[in-house]
C-alpha cells in the first residue's frame, strides 16, 4: 500500500479506504496475505509525521522505507538512488 499523506484528514481517508478494501476482500471471499503486504508512506515534508502501522484482520502491516515493485526499487521520497545503486552492483 502506497500512501501520500498531507494532513490528518487524508490519513483518516486512507485508513477508511484500507478498511473498505479489507471488507470488500472478505465479502468476495478473497484472502489478504498480510505477511506479504507492505506499507510505505510518501512524505516530502521536512518534518515527517510518525504514522502508526495499520492493522488488517488483527495483524499489523509492516512499514518499509523502500520496496521493489515490478523490478524498480522505490523509496519514501520517490528517489531512484537505491535502484540505480542496485543496478550498478549487478553490472
Amino acid at each position: 500500500m502506497l500512501a501520500l499523506l498531507s494532513d490528518f484528514a487524508s490519513y483518516q481517508s486512507y485508513l477508511s479506504s484500507v478498511v473498505r478494501f479489507s471488507s470488500w476482500c472478505s465479502n468476495n471471499f478473497l484472502h489478504l496475505n498480510v505477511s506479504k503486504t507492505k506499507e510505505m508512506c510518501i512524505d516530502f515534508r521536512r518534518n515527517r509525521t510518525v504514522i502508526s502501522s495499520i492493522v488488517i484482520n488483527g495483524e499489523p502491516v509492516e512499514q518499509v522505507d523502500s520496496f521493489k515493485y515490478l523490478g524498480v526499487i522505490l523509496d519514501e521520497k520517490l528517489s531512484l538512488t537505491e535502484h540505480v545503486t542496485a543496478v550498478k552492483k549487478k553490472s
